[in-house]
């Protein structure tokens, strides 16, 4: 099967907005938890918008990729959270493009933040953290993620529907 050079061009400008948004930290002063909901809703935006236009493996690529270069930028401060955030965007990455135009769309976030919830725990007992980093890992991991999730969905399909993007 012959790749469509376009598909490559749309990974890349998805990557790099998705890595863009992720530096949105170094240049906007935010309290943390602004941070928190602000830079995930427009991450899975991204990983919504990368499914919408390229296809599900692409944009399950992205969704591995960002949270390492989170880590490497000093934002994920516990590296084996590293897998974990990336399989929950691969899994959120690869059912938003199986049920994208679907209501069983709005249900992808409650897994995502499933799998992250659990992975910190696991990871937060593992490691033997402290528990107030425990804590605060857990929060973060927890419904942060469902509201970032939901909001990433809407803003998204906004977006296909106002842009026409053609699925490559």
């Amino acid at each position: 099967m012959k790749t469509n050079w376009h598909f490559y061009v749309y990974l890349a400008f998805f990557l790099a907005l998705g890595l863009v948004f992720q530096g949105l930290r170094f240049v906007l002063p935010m309290l943390p938890p602004v941070e928190l909901f602000l830079v995930g809703t427009l991450v899975n935006m991204v990983l919504v918008l990368a499914v919408a236009v390229t296809q599900r493996g692409a944009a399950a690529v992205i969704g591995l990729v960002l949270p390492l270069t989170a880590f490497f930028q000093g934002h994920l401060a516990v590296f084996p959270m590293v897998p974990v955030i990336g399989l929950g965007n691969m899994l959120f990455a690869w059912l938003a493009g199986r049920f994208l135009s679907h209501r069983l769309v709005w249900g992808i976030p409650v897994l995502k933040m499933g799998v992250l919830y659990g992975g910190a725990l696991l990871v937060a007992r593992l490691a033997a953290l402290p528990p107030k980093a425990a804590a605060m890992l857990g929060f973060m991991m927890g419904w942060p993620q469902l509201v970032t999730g939901l909001a990433g969905i809407l803003l998204a399909r906004l977006l296909v529907a106002r842009l026409q993007f053609k699925k490559i």
